[in-house]
């Protein structure tokens, strides 16, 4: 049964957050398959609701972002580019895009479009405030100033670092 089998309207998000909770349950289990289906089960309870992006924008974004991450995982480029478009238009702010903008610079990556992919990740990092263009060090060099760094602290005290915390520069970090 669907979304058709609600009745009442007020019923949708709460059906679409069991479907997002579900869902990372069966991602927690590898089972990116199953996820998706749940993902998209609740994006389509959501989307009986034709302003959900307005009134359930965070449950919406979290479906979709992981909608995103599980199609491209099973490899349905169709839907990942639809996914990933409708939170390229409703994001409200950069930051709530930087999620599928990761998984558009894995895709490209993942095909014969390195050189892109690179070129995207370091737009998005200038936009987050982080300028690693017009630095021309090799990448050994890049190895060795950070070997350089690492060689004065303990093993322990690496070990007993504190945990980023900021979102932003967590993201940033996967584009490094």
């Amino acid at each position: 049964a669907g979304p058709e089998a609600v009745e009442d309207e007020r019923q949708y998000a709460i059906v679409a957050n069991h479907n997002l909770r579900a869902g990372k349950k069966a991602m927690e289990m590898s089972d990116f398959v199953l996820a998706y289906s749940y993902f998209d089960n609740g994006i389509s309870f959501l989307r009986k609701k034709l302003c959900h992006w307005e009134e359930h924008y965070a449950l919406s974004l979290k479906l979709f972002d992981l909608a995103v991450e599980c199609a491209l995982t099973n490899g349905d480029i169709v839907s990942f580019k639809l996914l990933l478009e409708e939170v390229i238009v409703h994001g409200r702010s950069y930051k709530d895009k930087l999620n599928v903008m990761y998984f558009i610079s894995c895709a490209l990556a993942s095909t014969i479009k390195l050189p892109e992919s690179i070129e995207k990740g370091l737009d998005i990092l200038a936009n987050l405030g982080i300028q690693l263009r017009g630095n021309e060090s090799s990448m050994e060099v890049c190895v060795q100033e950070t070997k350089d760094i690492l060689s004065g602290y303990t093993d322990k005290e690496i070990l007993n670092t504190r945990r980023m915390t900021d979102p932003t520069m967590i993201m940033a970090m996967k584009f490094l």
